[in-house]
């Protein structure tokens, strides 16, 4: 399974943008739907209370004109009842918003208008914390979503009609409403009576936010993803391009061990100094390196033109310099000996080089480096020849050759 950073770089970057976008896209489509809850929180609220307000001023106004007009409340006229009048009300109302609008208290008079566990939590709260002005939030109910609202009632002077002293309500309303079976009597002015309770469904709601989510994500989505593609075309143009030439450059500089390819400079930037220093680089290496061919052709044609005969061999005996002299002398080639032994050139001796001449080099001392030695060559047909043999070590460093110079015993020189 290929790790990380076999990848190529143009995958990296790839793989490094899609990812920006995934995580900037996500926390942008984060970001708007929250936004676009809370404005749809706002706007239910903002609906709940207009509603309570006007379930409120209708109870209110109805409670006026009943004193105005100093109509009696009798067992006809229940419908007149102020919270019976903005109960129907919003009944009515509920139906065109296809929403749920009643009154609920903690001490029902009507089993209709009883709390459920929500609303009765919430009737806690108001009794017991006098500025909570409204409980509202998203939330659950028979498993549906939906926006509740609840906005506390208080009990005024309109209140203690029905509400108040049960010797002082009407008499049809204790005969509905027994005060030894009703706890909606004996209020006081000031107390939490019930609430305005608005359920609206979120359905609608959600199809709104699907909506804007919908639109969100192709709008978001494709600024971020034009956002990606510029910034891959970019960095295509300013880095990879000037990368893979450069590496190009180099492989090639590789292969041919030759430096005179140059690429362009399109830029003072980071990328355009790299170039600018590869050039700089392969310019100085192609001068070098022509100068060291030079030397090695001048040192080749020393080498070849030479009376001696000249073999060059590293501390492990293969040869890889047989000029024309030592051609003669042994009849090779130099095709055929490079790589191959020294020692296959010489006899062994039983005194000193009965091991052969490169491991007694190994331990040979250096006077014995500073004299002429008598060997005996064997030459391709395997006849012999008495050769005058001279060797040097040649200290390179790291990878130290011997030069040896050969003459045949008692040949004139040539």
């Amino acid at each position: 399974m290929a790790t990380w950073k076999n990848f190529s770089l143009r995958t990296k970057i790839n793989a490094i943008l899609l990812v920006v976008l995934i995580v900037f896209l996500g926390i942008g489509l984060t970001w708007e739907y929250r936004q676009q809850r809370s404005l749809f929180f706002s706007e239910a609220v903002d609906k709940a209370k207009i509603i309570t307000t006007e379930a409120t001023r209708t109870r209110e106004y109805v409670s006026k004109q009943l004193k105005v007009g100093r109509i009696e409340l009798n067992k006809d006229r229940y419908g007149m009842i102020p919270v019976v009048v903005a109960t129907r009300v919003g009944q009515i109302v509920a139906e065109d918003l296809t929403y749920t609008i009643r009154h609920t208290s903690a001490r029902v008079r009507n089993q209709a208008n009883a709390p459920d566990s929500y609303e009765l939590e919430a009737l806690r709260r108001f009794s017991a914390d006098k500025n909570l002005d409204r409980v509202a939030e998203f939330t659950t109910l028979g498993g549906a979503p939906v926006f509740r609202y609840l906005q506390p009632a208080y009990v005024d002077e309109s209140c203690l009609e029905c509400h108040g002293d049960p010797q002082k309500s009407p008499l049809f309303l204790r005969e509905i409403y027994p005060p030894e079976n009703d706890a909606s009597y004996n209020y006081r002015i000031g107390e939490v009576i019930g609430a305005v309770s608005i359920t609206i469904p979120m359905e609608q709601i959600e199809r709104q936010l699907a909506a804007s989510f919908k639109n969100t994500l192709l709008s978001v989505g494709g600024f971020f993803l034009a956002l990606v593609i510029c910034l891959g075309l970019l960095i295509k143009k300013n880095v990879l391009t000037p990368l893979g030439s450069l590496a190009s450059a180099i492989s090639k500089a590789g292969e041919t061990g030759r430096f005179t390819e140059r690429l362009v400079v399109t830029g003072q930037d980071e990328i355009g100094e790299l170039v600018a220093g590869f050039n700089a680089m392969a310019e100085e290496l192609d001068g070098k390196t022509r100068q060291l061919e030079e030397s090695e052709e001048r040192f080749r044609l020393l080498v070849e033109s030479a009376h001696d005969a000249i073999v060059a061999f590293l501390p492990s005996g293969q040869i890889f310099l047989f000029n024309r002299q030592a051609q003669r002398i042994f009849g090779y080639s130099e095709q055929e000996l490079l790589g191959e032994q020294l020692d296959g050139l010489f006899v062994p001796e039983r005194d000193n080089y009965a091991t052969g001449l490169t491991s007694y080099l190994a331990s040979a001392k250096e006077q014995w480096f500073k004299e002429v030695h008598v060997l005996t060559g064997i030459r391709r047909d395997q006849s012999q020849v008495q050769l005058e043999v001279a060797i040097t070590m040649m200290d390179t460093g790291d990878r130290p050759f011997y030069m040896t110079t050969l003459r045949e015993r008692d040949a004139a020189p040539r």
